[in-house]
C-alpha cells in the first residue's frame, strides 16, 4: 500500500466538520462580545419612504463631563429610502455622557434620538431602524 497517496478516513473528515462548526459558533459569538470594544458606529436603516437628511451625532454630557467643544459629527451625506449607512462618529468625551442622533425626513418632520444612554469610552455600537412610523434603537455601547 502506497502511504503518499491516502485518502481522507470518514472519521478524519467528520471531526474537521465539527471542528469548523464549532469555531465559526464561537468565532460569531465572540464578534459581539469584541464589538463592544471596537469604536463606536451607528449603523442607520432606512426602511421608510422617504430620505433621511441633516444627519448629525454628538454628545450630551453630564455636569461632570467634560464633551469638549460641544463635539459634533456629521457624516455629509442623506439617507435614501431604502438604503442603510454606517459611520463612525468622531466625538471626544472626557467622563461620561450619552451620544444622540438627530436628522430629518424629506417631509421636514424632525427627529432626534438617544443611540447610546451611557457612554465613558465610546464604544460599541448601535443600529438605528427607521420606518414610516417608528424609529427604533438597538444599543450595545459603553
Amino acid at each position: 500500500m502506497d502511504k503518499g497517496h491516502r485518502r481522507f478516513t470518514p472519521r478524519f473528515v467528520i471531526l474537521l466538520v465539527v471542528t469548523l462548526f464549532v469555531g465559526v459558533i464561537l468565532y460569531l459569538s465572540y464578534q459581539n462580545a469584541i464589538d463592544r470594544f471596537k469604536d463606536f458606529r451607528i449603523t442607520i436603516d432606512n426602511q421608510s419612504a422617504y430620505e433621511l437628511t441633516g444627519i448629525q451625532s454628538g454628545l450630551i454630557g453630564s455636569e461632570n463631563a467634560n464633551v469638549m467643544g460641544k463635539s459634533l459629527f456629521i457624516p455629509g451625506q442623506d439617507l435614501p429610502s431604502g438604503h442603510k449607512i454606517q459611520f463612525t462618529p468622531q466625538l471626544k468625551l472626557s467622563g461620561e455622557g450619552s451620544i444622540y442622533l438627530k436628522f430629518s425626513d424629506s417631509r421636514g418632520n424632525n427627529y432626534t434620538k438617544t443611540v447610546c444612554g451611557y457612554t465613558e469610552y465610546l464604544a460599541g455600537h448601535t443600529r438605528v431602524t427607521v420606518t414610516n412610523d417608528t424609529i427604533s434603537v438597538n444599543e450595545e455601547c459603553s
